[in-house]
């Protein structure tokens, strides 16, 4: 439920708000970070959202308009000024990062927190199997669950919580560095949700990988983070073929399967780990465009911000005309919206 009139307030203890109707409630986490910004004049609360997760919590996340000056923090170490990011499932390389000069600046290793807690899952699972659960298979209507049943599906959305908790801090993490210590970041614009919507029982292994990996999230999270700290977001195309393209002699290698790991160019002999050479092509590329994007303002949301240093996110990218298994999942959007204030979530 969400409120967007009435006494909305983080009271000045640090450790209660109070909601319309609700009153005042006690927080678990403590609000000093909202209520120092609401004190000092540079926030200011529009609504609040309460929500119930699978795990049984419940949070209480504020949308909060904040003036802040785009800049990089002091203690943020300067890195190379343009770079690319290649995006993936594997274990050793979630994100690999490298200049335009085909130097490795970093991999970021894939957390993989679903597949750690796949055996307790499973474990979790079938024991809610066999207690009395909302269905009954005999009279096909539906029956009050057992308390037990309950208890078996709490632990079982709070192993979920913990899983998406270590992939969402793995993630915010690497995204904060490379906004913080580069100043072009180019990525890869990829339909995470065409590449999961075909290939039957025997994909079923890379379709779990990318749901673990959370592929999507990287960009959304460059697109305003970037943002905060002065940086570029560049997006490449989503045909752009980054990993077929040689990054020594410009050829490109149309047979190139996912059991590649190595790429072998047969024109100039190169041979290079897969993702450092798509991650290679995308910096050249993010390079090649930096003057071009210089002070215009990205494709998702990244470059100067609109209007007194407000913080903002924009709205899923939109894919151009694409067909087939490729096309775009298609997002809702209002008429003639650009953006919306980006929330700062307080948990309750």
């Amino acid at each position: 439920m969400r409120f967007t009139t009435g006494p909305i307030r983080v009271e000045a203890d640090r450790h209660h708000v109070t909601l319309p109707r609700v009153g005042t409630i006690r927080t678990h986490e403590s609000t000093r970070k909202l209520a120092r910004r609401i004190e000092a004049g540079t926030a200011r609360i529009l609504s609040a959202t309460v929500s119930e997760e699978p795990s049984g919590r419940w949070f209480c996340s504020f949308q909060v308009i904040v003036w802040r000056p785009v800049g990089v923090p002091g203690h943020a170490g300067a890195g190379a000024p343009a770079v690319g990011v290649d995006i993936g499932v594997k274990a050793d390389a979630l994100l690999v990062i490298a200049a335009p000069d085909s130097r490795e600046i970093g991999r970021v290793p894939a957390p993989k927190s679903l597949t750690t807690a796949q055996g307790r899952l499973r474990a979790h699972q079938r024991k809610a199997a066999r207690q009395q659960g909302p269905w009954d298979p005999g009279t096909k209507s539906r029956r009050p669950p057992s308390k037990r049943w309950g208890r078996t599906n709490r632990r079982i959305g709070r192993l979920h919580a913990h899983a998406a908790a270590v992939r969402r801090d793995v993630l915010h993490k690497a995204t904060t560095s490379l906004a913080q210590q580069h100043r072009v970041i180019t990525v890869e614009t990829l339909n995470v949700s065409g590449m999961r919507s075909a290939g039957g029982a025997h994909k079923r292994g890379l379709n779990r990988a990318l749901a673990d990996a959370s592929l999507a999230e990287v960009r959304r999270m460059l697109a305003y983070k970037c943002t905060w700290y002065g940086s570029t977001l560049v997006q490449a195309g989503r045909y752009y073929p980054s990993s077929k393209l040689c990054s020594a002699c410009g050829r490109r290698k149309p047979n190139l399967t996912l059991a590649d790991r190595i790429y072998k160019c047969g024109h100039c002999g190169l041979q290079i780990d897969r993702d450092l050479n798509a991650a290679v092509n995308l910096a050249r590329l993010g390079e090649a465009r930096q003057l071009m994007l210089a002070g215009e303002q990205g494709p998702a949301g990244s470059g100067p911000v609109a209007g007194r240093g407000a913080t903002r996110e924009t709205d899923p990218a939109r894919a151009g005309d694409a067909g087939g298994r490729e096309t775009s999942t298609p997002h809702r959007q209002q008429p003639g919206k650009t953006g919306t204030v980006s929330p700062q979530g307080e948990a309750a």
